[in-house]
């Protein structure tokens, strides 16, 4: 299956003492099609930290907080769809 996610990521510059700035963002993530519904989230948490996006500014946080998540859309599949 493919989810959309919309989430806030962090993102930094190095203007002025290393502000920075949050943005939205959306990523098509595929997941195995036999993922349970209630699994979704997490895995879509475990994805975003695996791939370096940060929600804070803390650079010791090594997990995407669960607070950041805008939404999680299934995407409907084509019927000439192959993983």
């Amino acid at each position: 299956m493919i989810v959309k996610v919309k989430f806030i990521e962090m993102i930094w510059d190095n203007y002025q003492g290393a502000s920075g700035k949050p943005i939205v963002r959306n990523l098509l993530i595929e997941l195995p099609n036999d993922t349970r519904l209630d699994e979704i989230e997490d895995k879509v948490l475990v994805i975003l930290s695996t791939r370096g996006i940060m929600g804070t500014y803390d650079s010791s946080e090594k997990s995407y907080p669960y607070d950041r998540l805008l939404s999680v859309q299934i995407l409907p599949l084509s019927k000439n769809y192959q993983p």
